[in-house]
């Protein structure tokens, strides 16, 4: 394990020191915010990080991160906690539909890779009438879409509307879904992992 220390601005003012062993890898990140370039405040919600973190986890499958605060004089009030999600983005929509009832059991996932383009996607319809799709592109929340959300409700809205013609469930006579009814309920992440965005 390797420990690096930022402060004063985001300078390395301690060299990359090997502070231990262990079985995988990993990299501890300190950070001290520069009182000169945040004016405002250098007092950070700890629940806002340890969102984004829980968001990071979720977002990139295996990978275990720590996020620890140790800003309390007193070590009894640190606070600590582990994230890890082997199932990804699966994990993440099973997370977000945990106060709701899920319409199946099962969440539905996809990845593949083209063109140098890592393309992961999962879903799971709910009980609720909200619509929740959350848009990814190298794990940067991409809330005015792109097209990748697009490109995601255009392929949603075809397939059910293909699987309703083919087992006459629309008759022949009756105008194709909405898109909008269709995702009511639905809870999506589409994450993109690209080179040159």
């Amino acid at each position: 394990i390797y420990k690096i220390r930022f402060e004063n601005g985001g300078h390395t003012v301690q060299p990359c020191t090997r502070v231990g062993d262990c079985e995988d890898s990993g990299t501890i990140v300190e950070f001290k915010p520069d009182g000169t370039i945040f004016k405002e405040t250098t007092i950070f919600k700890y629940e806002t990080i340890r969102n984004r973190i829980r968001q990071m986890a979720f977002l990139n499958k295996g990978v275990r991160i720590i996020v620890s605060d140790l800003r309390e004089e007193n070590p009894e009030y640190h606070i600590s906690e582990t994230f890890h999600y082997k199932g990804g983005i699966k994990e993440y929509v099973q997370y977000l539909n945990s106060s709701k009832t899920a319409m199946s059991e099962d969440v539905i996932y996809g990845e593949g890779k083209l063109d140098d383009v890592y393309v992961e996607v999962a879903f799971q319809h709910n009980d609720s009438f909200t619509e929740n799709v959350y848009s990814f592109v190298n794990n940067i929340n991409t809330p005015d879409g792109g097209t990748h959300l697009t490109g995601f409700r255009t392929a949603v809205t075809d397939t059910f509307n293909a699987y309703a013609r083919k087992n006459k469930l629309l008759k022949e006579t009756e105008d194709n879904l909405s898109g909008e009814d269709i995702r009511e309920g639905l809870t999506a992440i589409i994450s993109i992992k690209i080179g040159e965005p």
